[in-house]
């Protein structure tokens, strides 16, 4: 895996003009604290050829998404868009790993699978691509919640033992810990619907905003004398049960 380390620089980057205002960052987790009290430091990269900008984060301190969002922030304010973050804490590809890893275990180019591993899955996984938003299941807690991506897809090819069982490519799609098995098919025919689905979405929130407006708390004094009302309504309805199973066993 590869962490960045702390950057030399810790003032906010200056976009050159001849840059494009829609980039990629490289981002990823530092070794140590951050100086001067930082939790995420962003620099320019003008001799990349991948990306604009690298930044590291201080895992101590800010989550991934919340240290990409930071950096959405810093950029927007030099007008420039961040296209896609390249993770650099994420694991190697079997690409990056060399032709003698692929062939050993046939695995795809972009497979992240650590097939020497004894708890290793014997198909192959792409580097899943997540929601920044996090799962949003009310039985989780927030801890929980913060762990997980809303929704997260990733490639999977199964190939083992070809000749017998052939090759099947699907695309995976997690929604909480709950997960979709798709054929490509199936998973143009999802993203479609979800196309369709986001304006009628857009539709109910800007009702929810509207009714929202006549929304308001509660007073606590009122809710505890209902909350003791019903305390004593309910330990009423026990006591008089109670007497009647007593007289029905007499």
């Amino acid at each position: 895996m590869s962490i960045l380390t702390s950057a030399a620089s810790t003032a906010a980057p200056t976009p050159r003009a001849q840059r494009s205002n829609d980039i990629n960052v490289a981002i990823g987790a530092a070794y140590s604290p951050l100086g001067n009290g930082l939790s995420v430091n962003l620099w320019a990269t003008p001799d990349m050829d991948d990306y604009a900008y690298e930044a590291v984060y201080d895992a101590a301190r800010i989550s991934l998404p919340d240290a990409e969002d930071n950096v959405r922030t810093q950029l927007a304010e030099h007008n420039v868009q961040v296209r896609a973050f390249l993770n650099e804490d994420g694991p190697l590809t079997a690409q990056q790993r060399g032709a003698d890893w692929m062939t050993r275990w046939s695995c795809t180019p972009h497979c992240i699978n650590e097939h020497g591993t004894p708890t290793a899955p014997e198909w192959h996984a792409g580097v899943p691509v997540e929601t920044v938003h996090r799962a949003i299941d009310c039985c989780y807690s927030d801890a929980e919640k913060a762990t997980l991506p809303f929704l997260a897809v990733k490639t999977v090819v199964s190939n083992d033992k070809p000749q017998a069982y052939g090759r099947k490519t699907q695309v995976w799609l997690d929604y909480g810990r709950s997960i979709g098995e798709l054929s490509p098919a199936e998973g143009r025919e999802l993203l479609e619907s979800m196309r369709a689905f986001l304006p009628l979405f857009e539709i109910v929130v800007e009702q929810a905003e509207r009714s929202a407006r006549d929304d308001f708390e509660g007073d606590p004094e009122i809710a505890r004398l209902d909350q003791e009302a019903e305390h004593r309504r309910a330990a009423a309805i026990t006591a008089k049960e109670r007497v009647r199973k007593s007289g029905a066993s007499s």
